[in-house]
This record gives C-alpha cells, sequence and structure tokens, in this order.
C-alpha cells in the first residue's frame, strides 16, 4: 500500500502500467477505487496513477478548511513525489474542479486535461449543494453504508439502471463492502471547498488541450455546466454521452473510456 508525504498529509496512490502518465482524480468523499472500471484498459496505453485525496479513502484525513486549490497541490506534490515532470489529467465530478485548479496554476504539469461530469462554479449549484449536505447529515446521524448507497444510487445512474435488479443489488453491495468509507468530517471539509469554488474568471488561463465530458441524464451536474466548461475553456472539445448519468464511468464504463483514449490518442 504505497503511500508519500506530500506537505501535511500522507496521501495513498496506486501506479499502473506504463507510458505516458495519466493521473486519475476522484470525486466528492470517493476513494479511487471509483476508477476500477478504467484502471484495466487506461494502463493497457499509459502510466496510470489513481490516488485518494485529502479527506477520503487511506489518505490522511485532518479536520480543517479544504480548498481545490490546496487539493490541486496535494497531487502536484504526489507528481513531484514520483517523479513526474507532467501527465494527463483527468478529474470526475470534484475531481474534475481539482483537475481545473492544475491546469489553470501548473500548466507544465498538464499534457492534456479531461474534466468528466463537472463545473466550474459548484457553489452556484444549488442542487448538487443541497444533495451532499443532506448526504453529509445522514452520515453524521450514523445511517448504514448499504442505506447511503441505496440513497445515493438515484442520483448518479439513470432510471434504466434499476430495471436490472441483480446490477442494482451489485452496485450497493459493493460501496457498502468498500473499507474505505467516507467519514462525515471530512465529506463537510469538501463540501465546503466545493461551496467556494469558481474558476469562471480563470479558465481562459488553460492552455492544455480539454476535453469536457458529461452524460446526458446528469442530474447532479446537467450538461449546462460542461457546456459553459467547453465555451470558457480555450479549444475545448465538448462529448456528451448518451446512456449515462452522473456515474457514467461506472454505468457506461465503455463509452467513456473508448472517448477518453480516443481523445488522449490526438494528443501530439
Amino acid at each position: 500500500m504505497p503511500a508519500v508525504r506530500v506537505g501535511d498529509i500522507n496521501i495513498y496512490y496506486e501506479d499502473y502500467g506504463k507510458g505516458e502518465p495519466l493521473l486519475l482524480i476522484a470525486g466528492w468523499g470517493t476513494d479511487l477505487s471509483c476508477w476500477l472500471p478504467q484502471i484495466t484498459e487506461f494502463s493497457t496505453k499509459y502510466r496510470v496513477i489513481a490516488f485518494d485525496n485529502r479527506g477520503a479513502g487511506r489518505t490522511d484525513a485532518p479536520d480543517e478548511p479544504y480548498s481545490f486549490r490546496m487539493m490541486a497541490g496535494d497531487a502536484v506534490g504526489l507528481l513531484d513525489a514520483l517523479g513526474i515532470s507532467q501527465a494527463h489529467i483527468l478529474g470526475v465530478s470534484m475531481g474534475g474542479c481539482i483537475a481545473q485548479e492544475i491546469a489553470i496554476e501548473h500548466p507544465e504539469k498538464t499534457r492534456s486535461l479531461i474534466l468528466a461530469a463537472t463545473t466550474a462554479a459548484p457553489g452556484a449549484c444549488p442542487m448538487l449543494m443541497n444533495t451532499l449536505a443532506a448526504w453529509t447529515a445522514a452520515m453524521r446521524e450514523g445511517v448504514s453504508p448499504k442505506t447511503m448507497a441505496r440513497m445515493q444510487l438515484p442520483y448518479v445512474v439513470t432510471s434504466r439502471f434499476f430495471d436490472q435488479p441483480e446490477m442494482v443489488a451489485l452496485f450497493v453491495d459493493a460501496m457498502a463492502a468498500n473499507p474505505c468509507q467516507p467519514r462525515a468530517y471530512a465529506c463537510q471539509r469538501q463540501t465546503e471547498a466545493s461551496a467556494g469554488q469558481d474558476t469562471r474568471a480563470q479558465l481562459n488561463r488553460i492552455t492544455a488541450p480539454t476535453l469536457v465530458l458529461v452524460g446526458r441524464e446528469d442530474i447532479m451536474l446537467p450538461v449546462g455546466q460542461s457546456e459553459e466548461l467547453a465555451v470558457l475553456s480555450p479549444g475545448a472539445k465538448l462529448i456528451v454521452l448518451d446512456g449515462g448519468a452522473h456515474g457514467f464511468t461506472v454505468e457506461i464504463a465503455d463509452k467513456f473510456n473508448r472517448a477518453v483514449l480516443e481523445f488522449l490518442g490526438q494528443i501530439a
């Protein structure tokens, strides 16, 4: 279980494959296991580094204010510790917000940028913020991991997913069995960081080739959020994937993986 010291925390990471580095940044409250549908395929062509954000998984979770600029610094510090001068950066949801900060503040580290199911200003998305607050409150009240998974599922998959009861059960059981359950206080710190984030005025500083990906049925961060990102990020390409919602990296992993690999294959 490799971990490196970066600033004030120990960061847990996993390293797969060979080739150009591809850094995967997870979303709110989740650990690197969220990337299991991607790691095997991506690591056939790239050196894939997945890690747990500050406050998640096996990375340290200090109970103090977080910001996405701070968390971007954590990610860049991890790259430095691994001797990686530049990487393709892929972030999903909150991870996409962190990825924006890397591309804006550390352009020399950013070979390309992929922003998946994310936004420039999470604090300006009332449904998102209210949902995160409700989930955090449920954790504080001691709701079981299995019940939490059942509560969260309708927000991250399409209605068609529920036509497959065996898949619903598999998803819920897998989330409940994860030994890296989110901690309420750390999720609250990540939520506070989300509320204070707005990169809309800085996106024009992005110089890396950029792909914006979103599931057409995402209700947490609807397509309009990604359209705004694509308009404000110079030269960005927007792809809207049919059949996917906020959790499209899992529900339509084949389409998501293909879009990412096709984009990366075009980077000169």
